[in-house]
């Protein structure tokens, strides 16, 4: 056994790359319409489908872009009556059921108890908000590590919109290791070690929409992919607009009413 000399205490940075945990590993569209998803994301981001038996129920539906070797997410059907369409988060943890005890523990709540799937553990659980999300432990923790820029056609980020950052910033720190950092406009930006993973930002208190986890999609042209959405069935609820020196955005819920962003990196340039 190996360990830190005593009076040498590890830093938060060292601690977390000890850890695999606190990184978005999977995005998966909840949908009773598996079929009208595969045709509009396919005309919005040029992804492909396949179906995966998971050993019950219906066939798992994994998306592909062309560019890619590995998939860039999937879409199920919903595992209990009167979820409404969502895309769901998977976030890695060291140990699914320490984290779902941890989430319970922090106020958050358990919608399902701890799966086995052939490609690691997951149990999904909402935040003490609302905001549902999974958490997950592959069977290679490691392998899928990586601080590449994400291609387009890709999740390239994901924001937590909520009505209580107060309560929800903590909560998340405390599960996955995250340090927050205030931006302007009242956006906080989680930190794993010194690498941006996430966002989350205040919802108003009358927006329609539930707290959520929100993700996007990297695209080339934010208004051109805009405009193939709105033609393809999307609700358009966020027009294309530009954070300067950041990127330009637009946000929709697709034909079935699940809610998803589009995102053009601008860096500096913008």
């Amino acid at each position: 056994m190996t360990g830190q000399p005593l009076g040498h205490p590890r830093t938060h940075s060292e601690l977390i790359m000890t850890s695999h945990a606190g990184r978005f590993i999977w995005r998966e569209l909840v949908t009773p319409n598996r079929d009208a998803a595969r045709a509009f994301y396919a005309t919005l981001a040029g992804w492909s489908a396949s179906e995966q038996d998971m050993g019950a129920g219906a066939p798992y539906l994994m998306f592909g872009h062309p560019s890619l070797d590995e998939s860039v997410g999937g879409a199920m059907q919903p595992m209990m009556d009167g979820v409404p369409p969502h895309w769901l988060d998977y976030i890695t943890v060291d140990d699914v059921d320490a984290s779902l005890e941890q989430v319970v523990a922090l106020g958050g709540e358990k919608v399902t108890d701890p799966m086995d799937i052939p490609v690691g553990r997951f149990a999904i659980v909402r935040d003490p908000a609302g905001a549902t999300f999974a958490l997950f432990r592959g069977t290679d923790p490691g392998a899928t590590d990586t601080t590449r820029k994400p291609p387009v056609g890709t999740f390239c980020w994901s924001q937590l919109m909520t009505r209580d950052l107060a309560q929800t910033v903590p909560f998340y720190s405390a599960v996955f290791g995250w340090t927050a950092q205030e931006m302007p406009g009242g956006m906080v930006v989680f930190m794993r070690g010194e690498q941006p993973v996430a966002s989350a930002l205040r919802m108003p208190d009358d927006a329609p929409a539930p707290n959520h986890w929100l993700p996007y999609i990297a695209v080339d042209d934010t208004d051109a992919s805009t405009a193939v959405a709105d033609q393809a069935g999307a609700t358009i609820v966020h027009q294309p607009e530009t954070l300067p020196g950041m990127g330009r955005f637009s946000v929709m819920m697709d034909p079935s009413g699940a809610t998803v962003a589009l995102w053009k990196d601008l860096g500096a340039s913008a």
